[in-house]
C-alpha cells in the first residue's frame, strides 16, 4: 500500500532532496536553493525560542509579581511552572506530534507559545498569569519536541552533529541577544511589552515554518498509550517540583523528599507498565543501550554545571558589592562559550571524526576544570576567574550537547523521534534542578555562619569538580567502543 508520503516523493520535483525519512515537500520549496538547509536554520530558531522565553520571563517576573501582588511563595511557584509543564508533557506532546506531523505539531506549538504570551502579558491577576504560563509551558514542549524530531528526518546520522551544531548555535546566539536587550526593554516599555515581544517572535516563527518546512510523520502509529503518557507527566512533576523546592526548602522537607520518593515509584511503574503495554509511548529498551544510558547521564552533568555556576557566582558577587550590571555581562559570557562550543562541536565531529566518547569525556573533564578553576578565587571582586570558568563551562555543556543530542535522536526508531526527544529536555531540567538545590548545601558544608564567603565558595565548586572527574570515568567506560556501536555516529 503507498502512503501519501511516498505518493508525493514520488511526484516531487527532482531538484528537492532525498532524505532519510519521506517528506511532504511542496513546488515552491524547489525554489529553495537548499531547501534542506532553509528548514534546518527555521528550525533551529524556532527551538531557540524556547531559551528566549525563560531567559525574558525571568527579568520580567519580579515587576509581573509586584504589579498582580502575588505572594512570594506564589510568585516563586509561577516562576517556575512553565518548566514543570514543559517537562511533565514532553511525551504527551511529543507523541502526539509524531502522529500528528511534525510540521504541524510544530505549527501548534509555536502557536500556542503566541497565545500563553499574550494570556500572560495581559494577566489582571495571578490565576490568568499562572493560566498564560501553564499554555507557554505545554506549547513550547510541543514546539521544542518537533524541533528536535525534524533533524533526523532531514540529515543522514554522519550529518546529525554538523546539523545539531547549527541547531544549539542558533540557539544559543538568540539567548544570548535576548539577555543583552532584557533589561532594556523592560526599562523602556514595561513587564508586559516582555511577553508581547516574545509572542511576536513566536508568531513570526509560525509564518515562516508555515512556508519553509516540509511534513512528515510516523508511518506506522499503534494506539495511543494514554496511562503511560499520564504517569510520566505525574511523575515529571513531582520530580521537577521536588528538586526546585530542594534548593528553597531544603533537602530534609518533607515536601521534598517525599516528592521525590513519590516520583521514583510513579516512574517506576511508568517504566513497567512501557515494558508491557503492546503499545508504549517510550521505548525503553533504549535505556539498555549504554551509549544512550551515557547520553542521559551527560545531560544531567552538564546542565548541572550550567546551573550551579549560574547560581553560585550571583549569590557571591552581588552581596559583596560586584554591581548586578557587571555580573549579568559575566554571567552571559557562558552563552558566548555556548555558542563558540556548539559551532566547534560540529566541526570536530565531522571534519576531524571525534568518537562520542571523546566529546563526551573532554567535555566532562573542561566543565569540572572550570568548576575547579573557582578555587583559586580569593576576592569576590575579581571577575577574571569567573569569567574564564563561565566560558570553559559554556563550551563544553555545547560541546557535548551537540553528540548527546546525535545519540539520543540517532537512537530513535522513526516513528517514535517526537517522542524519544521527551528525553532530552527531562534529563536536563533534572541536572539543572540538581545544580541549583546541591550548590548552597556543599558550600554551606565550609561555611561558619550564614553568609556564603569566597572560601565557602570555591571549596564547594572544588568539591564539585571531584565529582565530575568521577563521572568522566564512568562515561568513559559505558561509552566503550563495543558499547557504544549502536549509538555511535559516524
Amino acid at each position: 500500500m503507498t502512503t501519501p508520503l511516498q505518493k508525493s516523493r514520488s511526484a516531487m520535483s527532482p531538484t528537492l532532496p532525498d532524505t532519510p525519512t519521506p517528506q511532504e515537500w511542496k513546488a515552491h520549496h524547489g525554489r529553495f536553493k537548499n531547501p534542506v538547509l532553509v528548514a534546518t536554520m527555521c528550525v533551529a530558531v524556532t527551538s531557540g525560542l524556547q531559551g528566549v522565553d525563560p531567559s525574558l520571563h525571568s527579568v520580567a517576573m519580579p515587576a509581573a509579581a509586584q504589579a498582580l501582588g502575588m505572594s512570594p511563595s506564589t510568585a516563586s511557584f509561577l516562576k517556575s511552572l512553565g518548566t514543570i509543564l514543559l517537562s511533565a508533557s514532553m511525551l504527551g506532546v511529543g507523541s502526539i506530534g509524531d502522529r500528528l506531523g511534525r510540521r504541524k505539531g510544530l505549527l501548534i506549538g509555536t502557536t500556542g507559545m503566541a497565545l500563553g504570551s499574550l494570556i500572560t502579558a495581559l494577566s489582571m491577576n495571578a490565576w490568568t498569569f499562572a493560566l498564560g504560563r501553564a499554555v507557554t509551558g505545554i506549547a513550547t514542549a510541543m514546539s521544542f519536541a518537533m524541533c528536535l524530531a525534524f533533524l533526523p528526518t532531514l540529515h543522514q546520522p554522519r550529518h546529525l552533529p554538523k546539523a545539531f551544531g547549527m541547531f544549539f548555535g542558533t540557539g544559543a546566539t538568540l539567548i544570548v541577544c535576548a539577555t543583552a536587550v532584557s533589561g532594556t526593554i523592560q526599562g523602556l516599555f514595561g513587564w508586559r511589552f516582555t511577553y508581547l515581544v516574545v509572542g511576536a517572535l513566536c508568531l513570526i516563527m509560525t509564518l515562516v515554518a508555515a512556508v519553509v518546512l516540509p511534513e512528515n510523520r510516523a508511518l506506522q502509529v499503534g494506539k495511543f498509550d494514554t496511562p503511560g503518557v499520564i504517569l510520566a507527566a505525574i511523575g515529571m512533576v513531582c520530580l521537577v517540583y521536588s528538586i526546585g523546592r530542594a534548593s528553597v526548602l531544603g533537602w530534609s522537607h518533607p515536601l521534598v523528599w517525599g516528592g521525590l520518593i513519590l516520583a521514583a515509584i510513579i516512574l517506576g511503574v511508568f517504566a513497567r507498565w512501557e515494558m508491557h503495554t503492546p503499545t508504549p509511548a517510550f521505548p525503553v529498551e533504549l535505556f539498555k543501550i549504554p551509549a544512550f544510558m551515557a547520553a542521559c547521564l551527560g545531560g544531567v552533568l552538564f546542565n548541572w554545571a550550567d546551573a550551579t555556576l549560574l547560581g553560585q557566582y550571583p549569590a557571591l558577587a552581588i552581596p559583596h558589592g560586584v554591581p548586578a550590571a557587571t555580573v549579568s555581562v559575566i554571567v552571559a559570557v557562558l552563552y558566548v562559550g555556548m555558542i563558540i562550543g556548539a559551532l566547534a562541536a560540529g566541526a570536530a565531529q565531522t571534519r576531524f571524526g571525534i568518537s562520542n566518547r571523546g566529546m563526551f569525556t573532554s567535555g566532562l573533564l573542561l566543565c569540572g576544570a572550570g568548576l575547579a578553576l573557582q578555587m583559586l578565587l580569593r576576592d569576590p571582586h575579581d571577575i577574571v576567574l569567573p569569567l574564564i570558568s563561565m566560558i570553559v563551562v559554556g563550551f563544553a555543556v555545547m560541546w557535548m550537547q551537540n553528540p548527546q543530542s546525535a545519540v539520543i535522536m540517532g537512537s530513535a526508531p522513526q516513528d517514535k523521534l517526537g517522542a524519544v526527544g521527551a528525553v532530552k529536555p527531562a534529563v536536563g531540567q533534572f541536572g539543572f534542578g540538581l545544580g541549583f538545590a546541591l550548590a548552597g548545601p556543599l558550600a554551606a558544608i565550609f561555611m561558619d555562619g550564614p553568609e556564603l564567603t569566597t572560601h565557602a565558595y570555591s571549596m564547594g565548586l572544588g568539591l564539585q569538580a571531584l565529582f565530575f572527574l568521577f563521572a568522566t570515568v564512568l562515561i568513559y567506560l559505558l561509552m566503550r567502543p563495543r558499547n557504544a556501536d549502536k549509538a555511535e555516529v559516524a
